[in-house]
């Protein structure tokens, strides 16, 4: 079938859209890195496997996260070894990822019936080669054709190489003609390093399961099967294998090759494997063969894992190291040249099974057609460019941050829809700079503003402070008002003792003692003027210092300004307070504060005709803050202003008799001065401002 099987599985969930995949994939253009997760088109997949190692190491180096995954075939595998007489085809690899012997004994415990080595089926390989070159079958140069995702690649992108691969089939191909002539019903699985050869076996319905070495090992552990604890076993061979068991190393195919044919030159064949092998070294080979170049090698030994399939992508031995790997292939390569000295059977073997089995593989197809990358023209690359933010020779890094190769692929990879401007290196660190740039003039534009509120800060807290001097003065008028009610007993009184002193002398009825007790009292009413001069005189006062006091003594002293007229006006006053601790607050403003709330209840009592006006002031402490209600009996604040009162300006005395100043800046004075609270409600016969006031803080300036 022309469309692919799945090799590789996405896990979504678990892509971070680093695209080490892309950069490692061989085609690139299978992958679509135009999203928030990296997916791949399943049909330009080779099934190389090499994005798979490269995102667990993404996720450093944790299988289970890793947002790719191998698909092979243990599960069904598994299933059908219950009621089938399954035959277990063994890689050459599987001496460097197992121990060989004993695994052959472990899959017998597993229900495998028979166990082949495909070593033997690569010493067929040799010979198939070789038959097909002297007796012309086949296209020089001959491209060999073990590696699955070589073919897919030369089979999607390089259909004119198609007529150059080996005619014959793959070493796994070829030892199951074999095994299929001894047990023709019995189904076949692959122990395999390959993801890719569930592929050509699909191609060839020859094999039904290619069971790699990381889900054999899984197996085990799940089915409690402890190599270790197993006695070697041997395979269901006729013959053993030769040289060619070094067949997973690269350049295993020339070294088995040049041993069987010692009379072909080594330089005619060429071993080549890894990633040169898609990034030029195909693309050569077909430009010299179009070219009838005279330097084209008789054959090519080609792998596309860079230490051939000792370390595919199905492999477990990630944990020893390149040393290990290789000498445990090529130890057993040559126990196996030591062996075939004394036993021509091999031979033997090989040129009975060449003449009477068909080992040809005819089921390359040309797939180019699933690969429609279109090439954008000129202009259209010009754009592409522009929106990666290329203008620039210097911009052209080709840096391949991105995973491609250069600057140009990722641009044909955008053309396609496969990949996003955004995740050039470059436009991202252009991006960055122009951010960084308006990051830089904001933060200018921020300094700029920064000053200007200062500017404005400063302004508005002198305006403030001329608010607070401006409502005093304001209210001046009823200042002296007030201080004529507080001076008009005690200068009545004085006048009234002086007048006393005056007729004594006059009739001559001095008295010492009693002189000396109406001077006494006259200097007592005169330091009672004195006082209130002194609360007058702090009052008006523009400079206000914070200092510790007793509200106690705030509110004495506001009534030394205030009480007398409140007694003129009849006013009952109920005092219910008693705060022992002293607080860091501003005095005289607090005293602003008090004398406007206590004035505003005794014109509300006017204009209220209240007949028994009381003004009832209690304070006590909660949660941090002395609090201080003051109360009134002037029939309450109407409802539709009450959200108003303490707005600038907003006044209901009428024009020319009320500033509209003196809540607001009570307001101000308490919650951004004194950093406590001010609020007014209504009860049942009329209002109640609450002032809070916090017990603990620290200084700060004047507003």
């Amino acid at each position: 079938m022309d469309n692919l099987i799945e090799v590789i599985g996405i896990r979504g969930e678990y892509c971070i859209n680093c695209h080490q995949c892309i950069a490692v994939c061989p085609v690139k253009v299978c992958s679509d890195g135009s999203g928030d997760v990296v997916k791949f088109n399943n049909h330009l997949c080779i099934g190389c496997g090499k994005c798979i190692e490269a995102c667990i190491k993404s996720h450093r180096g944790v299988v289970e996260k890793s947002g790719r995954f191998p698909i092979d075939d243990a599960d069904s595998f598994l299933s059908a070894l219950a009621g089938n007489d399954i035959i277990a085809l063994l890689a050459p690899s599987v001496q460097s990822n197992f121990d060989l012997k004993k695994l052959i004994t472990a899959l017998k415990v597993l229900g495998v019936k028979e166990v082949y080595d495909v070593s033997l089926g690569a010493e067929i390989t040799v010979a198939c080669y070789h038959e097909a070159i002297v007796s012309g079958k086949a296209k020089l140069p001959i491209i060999s054709q073990p590696c699955p995702a070589v073919v897919k690649y030369i089979e999607l992108h390089h259909p004119l190489l198609i007529e150059h691969l080996a005619p014959s089939g793959s070493p796994v191909h070829d030892i199951a003609v074999y095994v299929k002539s001894l047990h023709p019903d019995a189904p076949l699985a692959f122990i395999s390093p390959c993801l890719a050869k569930r592929r050509e076996f699909r191609d060839s319905g020859i094999i039904q399961y290619n069971v790699i070495y990381q889900s054999l090992e899984r197996i085990f552990a799940e089915r409690d099967i402890n190599l270790n604890l197993l006695e070697n076993g041997e395979f269901s061979n006729a013959v053993p294998a030769g040289i060619a068991t070094n067949f997973s190393l690269p350049g295993g195919l020339k070294e088995a090759y040049l041993h069987r044919y010692p009379e072909t030159p080594a330089s005619s064949i060429t071993k080549i494997e890894g990633s040169i092998v898609y990034e030029r070294y195909l693309r050569d080979l077909e430009k010299a063969i179009r070219s009838g170049a005279s330097d084209l090698p008789l054959m090519v030994d080609i792998l596309s894992c860079e230490k051939g399939c000792n370390m595919g992508p199905g492999c477990i031995n990630y944990d020893k190291t390149i040393d290990e790997i290789e000498k445990a292939v090529a130890h057993r390569s040559e126990q196996a040249i030591e062996c075939e000295k004394d036993n021509p059977q091999l031979r033997e073997f090989l040129d009975d099974v060449i003449s009477r089995l068909d080992f040809s593989y005819p089921y390359y197809k040309d797939l180019s057609w699933h690969n429609d990358i279109k090439i954008p023209s000129k202009s259209e690359l010009k754009q592409i460019y522009q929106d990666m933010h290329k203008f620039e020779d210097k911009d052209f890094r080709n840096c391949a941050a991105c995973g491609y190769n250069s600057c140009y692929y990722m641009a044909i990879a955008i053309f396609n829809g496969l990949n996003k401007a955004e995740n050039c290196h470059l436009y991202q660190e252009k991006e960055l700079l122009r951010e960084h740039g308006i990051l830089n003039n904001m933060v200018d534009e921020l300094e700029a503003l920064n000053i200007q509120l200062e500017e404005e800060f400063t302004e508005r807290k002198q305006q403030e402070q001329l608010l607070v001097q401006n409502s005093k003065l304001a209210a001046m008028g009823e200042m002296i008002g007030m201080i004529a009610h507080q001076w008009r007993q005690p200068l009545s009184s004085i006048s009234t003792l002086a007048g006393n002193l005056k007729v004594y002398l006059e009739l001559d009825m001095f008295e010492k003692e009693q002189f000396i007790t109406l001077l006494n009292e006259i200097n007592y009413h005169s330091q009672y003027l004195s006082n209130t001069i002194n609360d007058f005189r702090h009052f008006f006062k523009p400079d206000n210092p914070q200092d510790m006091a007793l509200i106690d003594n705030v509110i004495e002293s506001t009534m030394g300004i205030i009480g007398k007229s409140l007694e003129y006006k009849n006013v009952a006053l109920v005092r219910d307070y008693a705060f022992k601790d002293e607080i860091l607050t501003y005095p005289n403003e607090l005293m602003q504060v008090f004398l406007n709330i206590l004035k505003n209840a005794t014109d509300a009592f006017v204009d209220n005709e209240i007949v028994q006006p009381v003004i009832r002031i209690q304070g006590y402490v909660s949660e941090g803050y002395q609090v201080v209600e003051i109360l009134d009996n002037a029939g309450g604040i109407p409802e539709t202003i009450l959200d108003r009162i303490f707005d600038p300006y907003f006044s209901t005395k009428g024009p020319g008799i009320g500033t509209g100043l003196g809540l607001y800046m009570s307001k101000t004075i308490i919650e951004e001065h004194c950093g406590g609270r001010l609020l007014a409600k209504n009860l049942d016969d009329g209002a109640c401002f609450t002032i809070y006031l916090p017990i603990n803080r620290e200084g700060d300036g004047q507003i």
